[in-house]
């Protein structure tokens, strides 16, 4: 064993021992509990509790926030509703004018008045035309007496005359004749010169002559007119009558009369007005002065219905009609006729619908305006969501739904039936109960969501 001569110094690792002395031991420290450990893993377990608690309330808040822009999907019962705008126009409405042109020359009727078919309306200051009637009148009764003169025949004194004058015509034939022979006689003994017979031959022919004329009167009195005669007389009275009724329908047409009951919707002349025949279907307010007056008859509605809607409007269909004047009084009604053909107004292709009002619409008047709501069929226990939630791409149509699970908009197809009142009808897509966005929510991308949905089977 090696001794080392140096005193050894305290706590030196350099300092020489003896090999079989015992290594020196330290005191024990005394043992500390780990407090600051523990104090730490509690904070950080707290703020990772509260961490986790604040992003729950975070997610929570949000889920709410989105909750708020949705609504739930409806189940109601529903009935397919078409509204349009209508006008109420006349059943049957004509411009009244005189047959003739000519100056008014009484007005007996006034704007608003009911008329019936028939009334004297006006009358036309009709001039000579009165005394021209007389005059045909008159012509008339001398004819017919003529030709009642003709067919009863002479009377008997008139035939007693006329053979009186044949008798006597017939005496002097006889007293010329005997005349003739006694100067023959008296020529042929040569008394009496040759000039003398050619005188009596004369007188004898000149009283034959007037035998044959007697007995030709007294045949005609006997026989009565000729028919030649009635003919010719006959023929006067037809002309004259139609004379007398063209007169008498002249002036006929000064009367203007009401061609149906109505109404007298407008006036346009006063009396001493010069006035003129009109199309009777011409359109009231574009008539002039040329006409008197426009005459109409109940009311009917004509509504203007898109082309693309006719097909939800048929013939005999329930409507409800509303005026802008009367909002508060409902009138039932139904689709009387469709137009064949459409028309353009106001740069919109429509077809025109007329409906008829049932009884109790005699506060509607002519020009009004109104609402016309064609009652299609009910469509019970309908899905319905807020019209405002459809979302339209290209020929597609869809809603943002609320995931249930995820509590994130997810974008859905639909498929849409009837719009009414704010609400649209969805026929496939959705359940009851579903919650649906109303607006778009903040930082959500619609593209993104319509491309997720389309990737997903």
């Amino acid at each position: 064993m090696i001794l080392h001569t140096d005193e050894p110094k305290t706590g030196s690792l350099s300092t020489p021992r003896p090999a079989d002395q015992p290594l020196p031991q330290s005191k024990p420290r005394p043992k500390r509990f780990p407090f600051g450990w523990m104090l730490l893993g509690l904070l950080l377990a707290g703020l990772g509790g509260s961490g986790l608690l604040i992003q729950r309330q975070l997610q929570q808040q949000r889920a709410e926030r989105l909750e708020r822009l949705t609504v739930p999907v409806q189940v109601v019962d529903l009935t397919q509703r078409l509204r349009v705008s209508g006008q109420v126009q006349p059943l049957r409405q004509v411009n009244v004018s005189p047959r003739e042109s000519g100056r008014l020359a009484e007005l007996l009727v006034d704007q608003g008045d009911e008329v019936v078919a028939g009334q004297l309306l006006a009358r036309m200051d009709y001039g000579d035309l009165a005394s021209g009637i007389r005059q045909a009148q008159a012509r008339i009764q001398e004819l017919q007496a003529r030709l009642a003169e003709q067919q009863a025949g002479e009377r008997p004194q008139v035939i007693a005359a006329a053979q009186a004058r044949v008798d006597a015509a017939r005496s002097q034939v006889d007293l010329a004749q005997r005349e003739l022979e006694r100067i023959q006689a008296l020529v042929q003994a040569g008394v009496v010169a040759r000039s003398e017979l050619d005188q009596r031959s004369a007188r004898l022919e000149q009283a034959q002559a007037d035998l044959r004329a007697a007995q030709q009167e007294l045949e005609r009195l006997q026989l009565g007119s000729r028919p030649e005669t009635l003919q010719q007389i006959q023929a006067q009275i037809a002309q004259a009558q139609a004379e007398l009724a063209q007169r008498q329908s002249r002036l006929a047409d000064t009367e203007v009369r009401a061609p149906f009951s109505g109404v007298v919707v407008q006036r346009f002349a006063e009396v001493g007005s010069f006035v003129a025949p009109t199309t009777a279907a011409s359109d009231a307010t574009a008539a002039s002065s040329s006409s008197i007056l426009a005459l109409a008859q109940g009311i009917e509605v004509r509504a203007e219905v898109p082309e693309a809607q006719i097909a939800q409007v048929r013939v005999g269909q329930p409507v409800e009609i509303r005026s802008l004047a009367y909002p508060d009084r409902l009138v039932q009604g139904r689709v009387k006729r469709i137009a064949p053909a459409t028309v353009v107004v106001r740069e919109v292709t429509v077809f025109r619908v007329f409906v008829e009002p049932e009884p109790g619409a005699d506060f509607l008047r002519t020009g009004m305006t109104v609402s016309v709501d064609f009652i299609g069929d009910p469509q019970p226990q309908a899905l319905t969501v807020p019209s405002v939630a459809i979302l339209r791409e290209e020929s597609q149509e869809g809603v943002l739904l609320l995931d249930p699970q995820t509590r994130r908009p997810v974008y859905r197809r639909v498929e849409t039936g009837i719009t009414q009142g704010g609400v649209t009808q969805i026929l496939s897509g959705l359940q009851a109960g579903d919650r649906v966005f109303t607006a778009l929510p903040p930082g959500v991308n619609l593209e993104t969501l319509i491309k997720r949905a389309e990737q997903q089977p």
